[in-house]
């Protein structure tokens, strides 16, 4: 029994360590989201006092038209820049996460490469033929992995592409001015 809890203390060690690592990253996405949110708090205040300030000197009607014009248009502006800044938060921790899963995920893949080598050395005498075709099988299935790896990589990429043009077309809200009919 001493034996088989002296195998597995290892496993359930590595186990708990990577455990500990995950929630690490999602608790430092967390505090940068806090982070994030008492910024964006501090700037509504401001905005608010700013807005309280220039109600308070509006004299005619044409001038509490341009003033909620640009409001409007500065609250676009804001929600489009917390969006960006949500998104990017978004993006460094999926970031954080990849990089940790491929780390562990290539700890782990050469584990089990390792395992299989020499386990096919201690193979019986006369299997030589089995060997190689189970060696050439376990040749094809990293360079599988490989590939997947290298493509789920170009299509990340190519995503991340496609959204900074897409931020980079976004069209004003601001509409256009109507002519007065006299």
């Amino acid at each position: 029994m001493q034996d088989v809890l002296k195998q597995i203390k290892p496993q359930v060690q590595a186990n708990v360590d990577a455990v500990y690592e995950v929630a690490n990253l999602a608790l430092s996405q967390v505090e940068r989201a806090t982070e994030l949110a008492l910024a964006q708090s501090k700037q509504n205040a401001v905005f608010a006092r700013e807005q309280m300030n220039a109600v308070a000197d509006l004299k005619d009607p044409a001038a509490v038209f341009q003033f909620m014009q640009s409001q409007l248009e500065a609250s676009a502006k804001y929600a489009a820049a917390v969006a960006t800044e949500a998104f990017e938060l978004s993006q460094v921790f999926q970031s954080e996460l990849a990089q940790y899963a491929e780390s562990n995920f290539d700890a782990k893949h050469a584990e089990v490469n390792q395992l299989i080598a020499q386990s096919l050395k201690n193979a019986p005498q006369g299997s030589e033929a089995a060997v190689a075709a189970f060696k050439q099988a376990v040749e094809a299935g990293n360079n599988a992995v490989a590939q997947a790896r290298k493509s789920a990589k170009q299509v990340a990429e190519i995503a991340k592409q496609n959204v900074e043009q897409v931020k980079g077309n976004v069209v004003s809200a601001k509409p256009a001015a109507r002519r007065r009919r006299a």
